[in-house]
């Protein structure tokens, strides 16, 4: 285990009694790892964490294809992991998992191998991300909800609670249910963070362009997105995410 204490100053890193950490572990200045919770060897941890009881961090991935190759957990600085949360390392040599900065694990979420989540986003209680999920920043993924393996959760977007999704979710939307359904742009949230109201506006004529009752073609959805909008960085970003997809997006539209 190395910590990792570059200022002379920087706060004290803080692991409990009964808490494992393996050889090849880095800590960084300021984490704490709290009761009973495993740190497997290959991971990286950053300044400032908050690790509660029984989490587990770098155990081998949940894949048939794994061969005890050498891989890796990464995570950034200042994240709060709560207790019974996993985050298991990736498969492929070389390959690493990884969490960013800021972000929220609430209690028994789930991080599965090859995952990259990016910067403050909230995991609810028993949340779960399958292998090779890529979530943006400031995503809200709902308690108890489940993303399949290779999907993309696009940034400032919404699954709420006990929903469940095997496509790409677009960015600043709101996604519910299983599978994951359309509900609008995700407005309180863009507000929240300083999104302009043109651009509010543009990503609603948007929304209703993708989810509309129209129910257009990909084509001519496309052609639409690309003509007949503002081409706000906003705008730009969500086409560009759709253009990316592999999987496919998710069209259904929740109706009450």
């Amino acid at each position: 285990m190395t910590l990792v204490d570059s200022q002379p100053n920087s706060q004290e890193i803080k692991i409990a009694a009964t808490a494992i950490i393996e050889d090849g572990v880095e800590i960084g200045p300021g984490t704490s790892i709290g009761e009973y919770s495993i740190i497997r060897s290959g991971t990286r941890i950053g300044a400032g964490n908050i690790i509660g009881p029984h989490v587990i961090i770098g155990e081998a991935p949940q894949d048939t294809s794994y061969r005890s190759e050498t891989s890796y957990v990464e995570i950034g600085d200042y994240n709060i992991i709560r207790e019974f949360s996993s985050i298991h390392k990736a498969t492929g040599e070389g390959e690493v998992t990884k969490l960013g900065n800021n972000n929220f694990l609430m209690v028994n979420s789930h991080l599965g191998h090859n995952s990259v989540v990016g910067n403050n986003t909230t995991m609810a209680n028993n949340a779960c991300l399958g292998g090779h999920v890529s979530v943006e920043d400031q995503v809200t993924i709902g308690g108890s909800s489940v993303v399949h393996q290779h999907c993309r959760l696009g940034k400032h977007m919404m699954l709420a609670g006990q929903s469940a999704s095997n496509h790409d979710l677009l960015p600043f939307m709101v996604y519910v249910g299983t599978p994951a359904c359309s509900v609008s742009t995700n407005r309180v949230g863009l507000k929240r963070n300083g999104i302009s109201q043109k651009a509010l506006s543009e990503l609603m004529r948007a929304y209703k362009i993708i989810y509309g009752a129209e129910r257009l073609s990909h084509d001519n959805m496309m052609s639409k997105l690309e003509n007949e909008l503002e081409q706000l960085d906003e705008v730009k970003y969500l086409i560009n995410f759709i253009k990316e997809s592999k999987r496919g997006i998710a069209r259904g539209v929740y109706r009450k």
